[in-house]
């Protein structure tokens, strides 16, 4: 009996105590819409929230930074377009505020993808155009009666002008018109926002140590 009371404390946490998900706090006057609770995206939990809020895009962004920064095992804040977004990593979780100015506030975009290093091998290189070779770290899609927008997570260690003129080209083949066009090889930053249509997408590309971080953003017709 004692032998068989001793393999069940050795056996329940590893199969009943699942890893928490982090808190998220939001700005007290925001108001907080959820969005997706305990959805699965491409085989992984997903969760996303939409904050509306009368700060400043500086003044949200500095609100998540410092509740991120400290707890981040990789961390990332990059302006894209008009939207500023803050990426953290903390394994197996990754956190993603995109912040968007209005004329009376912001409006953010919160998510929460777990376990994105393991599902990233799921996700097979036909489901997104990427240079060869290209880590797929988080792939979500979203649906509202008007916009599909889809935001995707990628890492190489190819050069930024290798990657900046791969999507360049490849959505030129599709008769895609440039709107912004940044390469900066010497800082390791580059953006590109092209068109088509009503259909955007914006691109930011930022190289740290040997590794190019990708962060792309499509927002297409939903009808």
């Amino acid at each position: 009996m004692n032998k068989l009371f001793t393999l069940l404390l050795l056996c329940i946490p590893s199969i009943c105590f699942s890893v928490e998900w982090p808190d998220i706090e939001f700005p007290e006057d925001a108001v907080v819409e959820i969005v997706a609770e305990d959805i699965k995206m491409y085989g992984y939990p997903t969760k996303t929230w939409i904050v509306k809020d009368n700060a400043s895009q500086m003044l949200t962004a500095a609100f998540f930074k410092k509740q991120w920064k400290s707890k981040s095992d990789k961390f990332d804040e990059q302006k894209l377009g008009s939207d500023y977004v803050i990426n953290s990593l903390q394994d197996p979780f990754l956190l993603t505020a995109r912040i968007k100015k209005e004329y009376d506030g912001v409006t953010v975009l919160v998510g929460i993808t777990q376990n994105i290093e393991a599902s990233s091998n799921n996700i097979s290189a036909d489901q997104f155009p990427s240079p060869l070779n290209s880590n797929i770290i988080s792939d979500i899609k979203s649906k509202d009666l008007f916009k599909n927008g889809r935001t995707v997570i990628l890492q190489n260690k190819r050069s930024i002008s290798e990657n900046y003129h791969y999507y360049r080209r490849y959505f030129q083949r599709l008769g895609w018109s440039e709107n912004t066009g940044i390469l900066d090889v010497n800082s390791g930053k580059a953006v590109l926002m092209m068109s088509n249509g009503a259909n955007t997408v914006d691109i930011s590309f930022n190289k740290k140590s040997e590794n190019v971080n990708i962060v792309f953003n499509q927002v297409m017709d939903g009808i």
